[in-house]
């Protein structure tokens, strides 16, 4: 089994997923969070960076024993803003091996750090439209430090980090599972959306189109100045980034907007949006109706949002071990 774990500024975030008695898709077996103390992780512009790992390590381990996580392999995240993305083009008949070599040379060119300091990811994507010779390859890149926080924190608190992807990767899945099954999904298609994820010291809008990201950004999470409360302010913010995203050329008609994150349930805050822009709104729960959100908490979903897109990809990663 595998637990995501979502490390931010203030708290750890733990989701642990479960066979389910019928069906393919896991249920959530347990989750909780863990404030951490004062100075353990900052919030930086590389994102949150692990001061004290055996601080945010003891963190995991409180919450695992509290809430009976029996996972040891770990799916973390690293910040948005910490991670380079790319799109290569290469060659379409390179072995899989040769693809390995040729995004690796390739990266060292476009990747502003030393080889030996840097943490890379990729995936094929599609033909090149204007040449099949040609394919589409992802890149994803970041410094190893960012990585190796993590696996320090996740070695602290018990577990062995066996997956480590960006942020927005795991918000975009939990955000499709979230809505892919929703009543206003068409057959599974749910069209393009925009999630906000308002954390405690950062903002994130994403472009989703099925599981790809089209378009992220993140800022500082403070809400704008608004006489009308936290609400409208916050609802100011959303409002804005959106109507940033909605000019990029490579987001079409977004459908809807979830709101995800710490804030995401703020009373008015989805009414508010829905003014500002006149999209649907809803706030996201990966996990509706399972019976481990307690009602005492409605928060507890939104905020899961990156642990639970973490630990359907720690499933995931999982089943390919034992496929």
């Amino acid at each position: 089994m595998f637990v995501g774990v979502d490390i931010d500024a203030t708290a750890v975030k733990l989701v642990e997923l479960s066979r389910a008695r019928s069906g393919d898709m896991p249920q959530v077996r347990c989750w909780g969070v863990e404030p951490l103390p004062l100075g353990a992780v900052e919030a930086t512009g590389a994102g949150a960076v692990i001061g004290d790992a055996n601080a945010v390590g003891e963190a995991i381990r409180r919450l695992r024993t509290r809430i009976g996580a029996k996972a040891r392999g770990a799916a973390l995240a690293v910040p948005h803003v910490a991670a380079l993305h790319k799109t290569l083009r290469v060659d379409a008949d390179l072995s899989d091996d040769d693809l390995e070599v040729e995004v690796a040379l390739e990266a060292e060119r476009h990747i502003p750090f030393p080889p030996e300091e840097t943490a890379l990811d990729f995936e094929p994507s599609h033909l090149c439209l204007d040449d099949p010779a040609l394919v589409e390859v992802e890149v994803v890149a970041c410094r190893l430090e960012h990585v190796h926080q993590r696996e320090a924190a996740a070695a602290a608190g018990g577990l062995k980090a066996a997956v480590v992807e960006v942020e927005t990767a795991a918000l975009a899945r939990a955000a499709h599972l979230a809505t892919a099954h929703s009543p206003t999904a068409n057959g599974g298609d749910i069209g393009p959306i925009l999630l906000a994820a308002l954390g405690a010291r950062t903002t994130t809008l994403l472009a989703i189109d099925g599981e790809a990201v089209v378009f992220a950004h993140q800022e500082p999470g403070a809400a704008e100045e608004s006489a009308a409360g936290p609400a409208d302010g916050l609802a100011r913010q959303v409002a804005r980034l959106s109507q940033r995203c909605m000019t990029d050329p490579g987001v079409h008609a977004p459908q809807r907007l979830l709101l995800a994150g710490d804030h995401a349930a703020t009373p008015g805050l989805a009414e508010g949006v829905t003014e500002h822009l006149g999209l649907a709104v809803q706030v996201a729960n990966p996990f509706p109706g399972d019976d481990s959100t307690a009602d005492s908490q409605p928060a507890a979903g939104p905020a899961l949002m990156t642990a639970y897109g973490l630990a359907q990809r720690g499933w995931t990663a999982a089943a390919g071990v034992a496929d």
